[in-house]
Parts: C-alpha cells; structure tokens; sequence
C-alpha cells in the first residue's frame, strides 16, 4: 500500500510511556501495599540475518560468450553491540504490573573494496543495484565503500500484567497480556565507482513510524534457597507502516566528492528517487532465561540470555544488487537478536 505522505521516525521512546514509567516508579498511595522492584540489565546484542548482500564482484574475461568469469557476493556485516533494558514491576498477591524497555542500536561494517583488471583481455566489474562498474586495465581502480550512518536501530516498549496461573512453594508459572511499543529504523549508504572517474552514491532506508500491537506471554520462576531462575516466552504481533525510500545520484570526478553524509554533489548529473509507503505487521517471538543470587533482601545480581527474532522486516530497497529494477524492489528479512546479559535488581 503506497502512499505520498512522510512518516516521522524516531529512535526514541513516545514521550508519554517515559511519563508513565515515572508516575509508577514515584509510587502512588493505590500502589502502596505493594512491592516495587526495579531491573537493570546489560547485555550484549548479536545480530543475525541481516548480512545483506549489497555488491557482486565479477572477474574475467565479461565479453566472452559464454562469459567466462567468477562472481563473489559482498556481504554487509552487522555489528554486535551493547544494549541496555530496564524493568520496573508492582507485585501484588496474584497481579503483577510492569513496564519493560529495551534499546540496541549499531553499526553496519564492510572492509573497503579497491581493485582494478590486470590487462590481457581481463576485466573486473563491482555491481551494485541497477549499475555496474567495469574496469578493463589496471589504471582504472574501482572502489566500493560503505559511510558514516550506515546503522540499525530498535528500540521496544512494553507495558503488562501478569496473572498468577499456578503455584508452589518454591515456584511459579504467570500468563502475560500487554501492549508493545516498537520502532525499527535501518539505514544504507555507500558509494562505488572508479576512482577519480565517477561513480554513484546509494542512500537507502527502511524507517518506521510507531509500531504498535499485542504481546503475550509465559513466565516462570523457581527460588532454590537465594538463587532465583525465571524463564520468559512471549509472542508479540506490532503494526505501522515503513517508509521504504532509495536515492542513486551518479556523478563525475573523484569519488571523495561524493562522501559527505549531509549535502549534495556538486557533480552528480542524475538523481534516482524512489520512496515507498508499506504497512507491514511483525510477529516478534522472544524467549528469556535468567539466573539471580540473592545478597540481601533488597538487592540481587544475576546473568542471563536472551534471543528475539523480528519476522519479515522489509529492508532498505537499492542494497541488493539485481539484474533490473534493483533500486525498488521491496525485500524483507527475518533479523535475530541474541546476547547474554548482567542484571542488578533492587526492591524499592
């Protein structure tokens, strides 16, 4: 569903859930009867699936017939990074309320790619989405580098309720309904060509208003004298729309000119746009296990893992590379999030 009309995007939570989050942890008189605690955790984030594969490298002799030449797929790579969550929770008898937020944002990396034909009918091209760049002596140097603000960010919001479905002594097993909150911002820039002849510089995006849906889940938690294990699974299913856009200005002279993030090229002499509303509906499946040890009443240090997969999130338009209409062809992807964490928890 294509419509011409801007989303704003942000990495940010809403405004008003940060509001929420401070009414609930200042503890008003409703909620004085019960425990407050509040988690703080780091981990570090993995990043799987999103590897794009943003240039094909072909090599040999292009013109014969048939052609005789090896083809190599670029891969962007996804950096891992660290990301921060917090969980502040009132528990009550069989009701628990909470508010859970999480951030990871990170970088996308590629080694620079320079190489050039050694001569006697050989040729290497670098190829890229609806363009291809060919060199046939070793003074014409192709290059391939991705920019600055080539990253990935998510953030999640969730707010829910807990409701005691079985207990024991020593555990217990809680369903989870809420609401979540997302946003998911992915952004693509690189410039390829022959160095000191021209090139064209690809600025891609896959960018999300408020993403926002249902999220259930399982919770289990077991007490083996100050150790403390919880188990978490949730299945959340978030709507919104993305604004998918591609801008491809081809240009002449040093490819330098072309490397500044913010601007225009003084010697570009085509400019491609493309843009693209789509509403989009992603089933986000996470799975949780943690581990605390209890030091005094109020205060616990644990570790944990934690894997999340977003389902079929479309990608930036223009990264892969493609035999015709690379530039706006809508593709989408399954991303992984997977890490270890360290927890404190304090009871307020």
């Amino acid at each position: 569903m294509h419509r011409n009309r801007k989303i704003a995007t942000t990495n940010r939570p809403p405004a008003f859930l940060l509001l929420i989050a401070l009414a609930l942890a200042a503890g008003p008189p409703a909620f004085a009867d019960g425990r407050w605690s509040l988690s703080l955790e780091a981990l570090y984030i993995s990043v799987h699936g999103h590897d794009q594969h943003v240039l094909t490298v072909r090599d040999g002799n292009l013109a014969a017939t048939p052609s005789a030449e090896s083809r190599t797929a670029v891969l962007l790579e996804t950096n891992g990074n660290l990301a921060p969550r917090f969980e502040l929770r009132w528990d009550r008898e069989s009701w628990t309320f909470g508010l859970d937020y999480f951030l990871f944002v990170t970088k996308h990396a590629l080694t620079d790619r320079s190489t050039s034909a050694s001569g006697t009918g050989d040729q290497v091209a670098f190829e890229v989405a609806d363009r291809s760049f060919v060199s046939s002596s070793p003074s014409e140097l192709l290059s391939y580098r991705i920019l600055e603000d080539t990253e990935l960010a998510t953030w999640t919001v969730d707010l829910y309720a807990l409701r005691r479905l079985a207990e024991t002594p020593s555990s217990t097993v809680r369903i989870q309904l809420g609401l979540r909150n997302a946003d998911f911002d992915n952004d693509y820039r690189a410039v390829v060509g022959i160095v000191d002849a021209g090139g064209r510089r690809i600025d891609a995006s896959s960018n999300y208003g408020r993403l926002m849906g249902p999220l259930v889940g399982l919770v289990g938690e077991i007490d083996q004298g100050r150790s403390h294990f919880r188990w978490y699974i949730g299945q959340s299913l978030v709507f919104g729309e993305a604004e998918l856009t591609n801008r491809a200005r081809d240009f002449s002279g040093p490819l330098e000119a072309a490397v500044p993030v913010e601007g225009e090229i003084a010697t570009a002499f085509t400019d491609i746009g493309f843009r693209a509303l789509q509403d989009v509906a992603i089933p986000i499946t996470e799975f949780r296990l943690a581990w605390s040890y209890r030091l005094t009443q109020r205060l616990q240090l644990g570790a944990g893992m934690n894997v999340s997969a977003w389902w079929d999130v479309p990608v930036p338009p223009g990264a892969v590379p493609s035999t015709a209409g690379g530039s706006t062809q809508l593709l989408e992807n399954t991303i992984v999030y997977s890490g270890f964490s360290g927890t404190i928890k304090i009871a307020l």
